[in-house]
């Protein structure tokens, strides 16, 4: 990597871009001082409650959903619950991914552009921030008035206009992206985001735990109602469609799924020792076996900043030209029910892949990562055959995958009914209506 490229990464990551943010979204005070933030806790709350007595006298309720990356989409099902009943009327807002000092602007809007064409794929109501005609970006305060507002991400990865701080005033609610499985308790519990929510939807009782831990309001707004990030593959009900690149002949499935820790943080990722020898072992095993490069959305504007744009592109078009390879970079709740395996170093999806009761391997980058795991996770970590080589990733191919030597499968399968089914029966998304329909005394 060349000294400038380097200098980017570190400004990509760095103080000046937590600066940037903290002006733009006008929040230095309550980010850095914990008083002024129970301060507005407070305020909000009260807000929030009015809010809810002001509901009860409504007939249909208003709600947004942002959408930022179909990658991170987990509200599905939850959408088209209420586009069936006679109480809510939703609409998908296409909102800007990505958004920092020092990443490619022409790749954000490409992600938008995307995200638009799956909204239209999947038939939702949906509204683009972007007018792509008039080149500005669209008030949904203004347009739309929300009653209730859906987010995707808790990060100011976005534009402030489409951040919690602009929708103060509305009932708002968050389901994680991905399963909680790490030890960064601040990032996942204790962001202004989080404690402003009206409702924090976390997963397990795990989670609630974390978030009456370590977040300044005690996790008052937690509420369990499963992971909605899951629901599909937890769901005996649903058909997923075959989204694999037709074959001449039977073969396995394996997804590999890099996360984008190249540069910081945690360093998860093995991308970097492992892009070129993935690339040889799906060629290593084309009459046998199909791969799927599952990236985290992120790592291509990483990559971007690493390797520039068009060594990047050439990367990933590889994936996506070879006859027993292709590139997934959306929605993949379907890839993931139509596959056989998974090999990864995301953390979220060492909680996610149990629900499919499938083989799963860990590509362990040292010793550091054993210890990033929190109780939740290392429980979900230790349901994952390991591999901190090359030679390893091939034997659980061989042995595990096309032979079909699972010697975890029982162990695996109990795990899931014990801590990921839900007991009762009922998807989170279910819950979650019953719940707002409760709260609005609708019920």
């Amino acid at each position: 990597m060349s000294v400038i490229n380097k200098i980017k990464v570190l400004k990509g990551i760095s103080f000046l871009d937590t600066l940037y943010k903290s002006f733009a979204f006008h929040d230095f005070f309550i980010a850095l001082f914990p008083s002024f933030q129970k301060r507005e806790i407070r305020r909000v709350r009260k807000l929030q409650e009015r809010c809810k007595v002001q509901y009860s006298l409504k007939k249909k309720f208003s709600v947004v959903f942002f959408l930022q990356n179909e990658s991170v989409w987990k509200y599905d099902s939850l959408y088209k619950l209420m586009e069936k009943s006679d109480e809510f009327e939703p609409t998908v807002v296409v909102s800007p991914f990505n958004v920092h000092l020092f990443y490619d602007k022409a790749e954000c809007l490409n992600v938008m552009q995307k995200a638009v064409s799956f909204a239209q794929e999947q038939k939702y109501n949906y509204l683009c921030a972007f007018d792509f005609e008039k080149k500005k970006w669209v008030n949904v305060r203004k347009k739309l008035n929300p009653d209730i507002v859906f987010f995707s991400k808790p990060y100011k990865d976005t534009l402030p206009q489409y951040h919690i701080y602009k929708f103060k005033d509305k009932l708002t609610l968050y389901a994680p992206y991905g399963i909680t499985c790490i030890d960064i308790y601040r990032t996942n519990y204790n962001l202004p985001f989080n404690n402003l929510l009206w409702k924090f939807l976390v997963e397990t009782k795990f989670q609630k735990g974390f978030a009456e831990q370590y977040s300044l309001c005690k996790g008052d707004n937690a509420l369990v109602v499963g992971a909605l990030a899951t629901e599909k593959l937890m769901d005996p009900n649903y058909h997923p469609k075959d989204v694999w690149k037709p074959q001449n002949r039977p073969k396995k499935r394996i997804i590999w799924a890099p996360h984008h820790t190249v540069d910081y943080l945690f360093n998860f990722s093995n991308f970097l020792v492992y892009c070129d020898l993935m690339l040889e072992l799906a060629k290593k095993y084309e009459d046998r076996v199909q791969f799927a490069f599952k990236p985290h959305p992120v790592l291509k504007f990483k990559l971007i900043n690493l390797w520039g744009k068009e060594k990047t592109e050439t990367y990933y078009k590889k994936w996506e030209d070879m006859e027993n390879t292709q590139l997934e970079q959306g929605y993949y709740m379907d890839l993931f029910k139509t596959s056989d395996a998974l090999i990864h170093d995301c953390a979220s999806f060492t909680a996610e892949y149990l629900y499919t009761k499938k083989p799963t391997l860990f590509m362990v980058r040292d010793s550091q990562v054993l210890s990033h795991w929190n109780p939740f996770g290392k429980k979900c970590f230790d349901m994952h055959y390991h591999a901190e080589n090359m030679e390893q990733i091939e034997d659980f191919i061989n042995h595990v995958v096309l032979e079909g030597d699972d010697t975890m499968r029982e162990t695996r399968e109990s795990f899931c009914n014990e801590y990921l089914l839900p007991k009762d029966g009922v998807m989170p998304s279910q819950k979650v209506i019953d719940y707002l329909m409760n709260a609005l005394n609708k019920k």
